[in-house]
């Protein structure tokens, strides 16, 4: 029995001493303790303890804090029994060491504490800005690296004193650095006071005999805009012009010189010059309110004119590599996009320049300081931004000759659309049957209606898929019916019942493309679905295929009626366009056309009643009229999924018959 309780005794002690080593786990190593700039660090992570333990695959990115800016490191990371392991080179004039773990769109950062450390010099030593960035890091005021820490990390602004203030005390000489970050707290705290601390932190600047030119644009900052000093703020600017003539600021101002300059063609030769004076590859991580956003504006002005004027497009290629990277998305969607959406440009057409500009997006390297970004972040970040021209681009390739090549582009977006966008689904489904992957089609177009968002012909395969297992399409409805959430659906309903109205609304004649008249005031008892539209209106086109199949789900339904409002058009045979469109697209609506509204010689005088009445503007505009001649439904717009829109009608018109 003795024997027995000892044994006992053991095993509970053996299980409290492994609750406590439990107890002590914590997610983030780094060895050594105390990391010495300049040498090698290790770097242990444990995502088991944390809220990535699901997760099979893990990413990490390092953040280092030198010379006042952030630098991104993917971290290579190895798994070892239960954790995740890297080593790293701090480098030599790192203060502040930040890690981010990350699996998809969830990341851990470590939460209140942060897996953040300091490193300290070779004779143990704090580096310049440690302190001073180790607040930065986790005060929304000052914030240094956006969307890094979690909500619980962050500290007010108080706190955030301390830190600049011991960053003072152990570096008096960091007044240099900490001066404009001060100013900008104390502003936030105390606003319009404080100043005189302020204005003598911007002469120590001006007195400082060898300063470069970012800290004196600090200083011009202070005094220009928090202090509102405008002697002084001059008397920084003709420092910085003195000792800079070839820098940010004359940047500045020769970008908003030029950009007032109305005539392209004398923006041209000037745009030279200023290239040839502030090169790129010198400015190319600067970015100042003054050039995002006037030096982009710039570059369309002079690349643009020659376009449309001449179809001539040597200053792309002139120009492409000194173009901002954020405005390069632009180009390619008023250079390939809307020609091809408007059909003003065939594939063949723009596929040259597509390619220049699609190339120069995704090949770029990172550059500027606002975001910062490992390598694997930044091609991530690509995707993200880029996926609609990724899209567009993988459409030319296709149509080209290259559908392999265009299911690659296809590939590396998918999963930043997941299902939910139906031009991106029915192009996909396109090239899986045109490379010969029959065995994905099916599957894709499942995942797709689960999503809501298909296209009339990928449901057009679904349905012989399903006749061929079936031999009828009898139960075809019910089946896709049974894909799509349920408790989706419950929420598309409660929010269309939250958007009804119920007005009184005039009902006017109107004539179909043939010049017969419909009086729509005469049909009482039916439920109206009207849809203003126009041969122009790119995204009133793109609404079309999703209406068509809502009118193929009520064609025998004598109490419903569709009809779409031909409107705005201005081209003298604005009809003959109308059925040529209908004819290519096999379409079955009933076009009416829009009176002329007598004031303004238009052909809008029923939109722009309604406009009025109901205070809306622009098409696609969509209005549902119940059997009362109530108006029950105004909704404006078009947000990409034809089934979707098919769905919102279904549900609209069936409410209203419920009632």
């Amino acid at each position: 029995m003795k024997k027995i309780t000892l044994l006992g005794s053991i095993v509970v002690l053996l299980l409290f001493t492994c609750v406590v080593k439990a107890q002590d786990r914590k997610p983030f190593h780094i060895i050594p303790l105390v990391p010495v700039a300049g040498q090698d660090v290790k770097f242990t992570y444990d995502n088991s303890l944390t809220s990535l333990a699901d997760e099979e695959t893990i990413y990490g990115t390092v953040y280092y804090w030198e010379n006042l800016r952030w630098r991104a490191e993917d971290l290579k990371l190895v798994k070892n029994d239960t954790a995740w392991k890297a080593t790293c080179r701090v480098p030599e004039n790192c203060a502040l060491v930040s890690c981010k773990f990350y699996a998809g769109d969830k990341k851990d950062t470590g939460g209140r504490s942060t897996y953040t450390t300091m490193t300290f010099s070779k004779n143990g030593q704090n580096l310049p800005t440690a302190y001073m960035a180790w607040g930065m890091l986790r005060n929304k005021t000052l914030e240094s690296l956006p969307e890094y820490c979690d909500e619980d990390a962050y500290i007010d602004d108080e706190v955030m004193r301390f830190w600049l203030n011991q960053q003072l005390l152990k570096d008096p000489g960091a007044r240099k650095y900490v001066f404009y970050y001060a100013a900008k707290l104390l502003n936030k705290m105390m606003p319009g006071e404080k100043h005189e601390q302020m204005l003598g932190d911007v002469d120590f600047i001006l007195n400082l005999p060898d300063v470069d030119e970012e800290t004196l644009l600090k200083a011009l900052e202070v005094a220009k805009n928090i202090v509102k000093d405008s002697t002084k703020a001059a008397a920084v600017e003709t420092r910085i012009l003195k000792d800079y003539p070839n820098g940010i600021l004359a940047r500045d101002q020769e970008i908003w010189r030029i950009f007032r300059i109305m005539d392209a063609d004398v923006k041209a030769p000037e745009l030279d010059a200023f290239l040839k004076r502030f090169p790129t590859e010198k400015f190319k991580d600067i970015e100042t309110e003054t050039s995002s956003m006037y030096l982009g504006k710039i570059f369309q002005a002079v690349v643009y004119q020659p376009i449309i004027k001449k179809n001539d497009y040597s200053f792309l290629y002139k120009y492409l590599h000194d173009v901002p990277h954020l405005c390069l998305l632009t180009f390619y969607w008023h250079m390939v996009q809307v020609p091809l959406n408007t059909n003003q440009r065939t594939p063949e057409q723009v596929l040259p320049f597509a390619k220049v500009i699609y190339n120069e997006v995704m090949t770029r390297p990172q550059a500027g300081a606002d975001q910062v970004y490992s390598e694997r972040e930044w091609k991530d970040y690509l995707l993200t931004r880029g996926k609609d021209m990724i899209l567009k681009h993988a459409f030319v390739l296709d149509a080209t000759g290259s559908s392999a090549e265009a299911l690659e582009l296809m590939e590396e977006i998918k999963g930043k659309y997941n299902f939910k966008s139906a031009e991106y689904n029915n192009q996909y489904v396109r090239l899986l049957e045109k490379n010969g992957y029959q065995s994905m089609v099916i599957p894709m177009i499942v995942a797709s209606v689960r999503e809501d968002a298909v296209t009339p012909e990928m449901l057009e395969i679904l349905r012989k898929d399903y006749v061929k297992q079936h031999k009828n399409d009898k139960d075809f409805e019910a089946y896709v019916s049974s894909l799509k959430s349920q408790e989706k659906q419950q929420e598309l309903q409660k929010h269309l019942q939250e958007t009804m109205i119920n007005e009184d609304i005039e009902l006017f004649a109107m004539e179909d493309l043939d010049g017969k008249k419909v009086d729509l005031s005469k049909m009482e008892g039916k439920i109206i679905v009207l849809d203003f539209w126009a041969t122009w209106c790119a995204p009133c086109k793109a609404s079309l295929p999703g209406m068509q199949m809502a009118v193929n789900k009520y064609k025998n339904d004598p109490n419903v009626a569709f009809f779409f409002i031909s409107t705005m058009e201005t081209a003298a045979n604005f009809k003959e366009q109308i059925r040529k469109f209908m004819k290519e697209h096999n379409y079955t609506l009933q076009v009416l056309c829009d009176n002329v509204n007598p004031k303004m010689k238009k052909q809008s005088a029923v939109y722009d009643t309604y406009c009025k009445a109901f205070k809306f503007s622009g098409i696609p505009h969509k209005m549902i009229i119940d059997g009362n001649g109530k108006l029950r439904w105004s909704i404006g717009g078009y947000m990409g999924s034809p089934s979707a829109l098919a769905e919102e009608m279904n549900l609209m018109i069936e409410m209203l018959k419920a009632e």
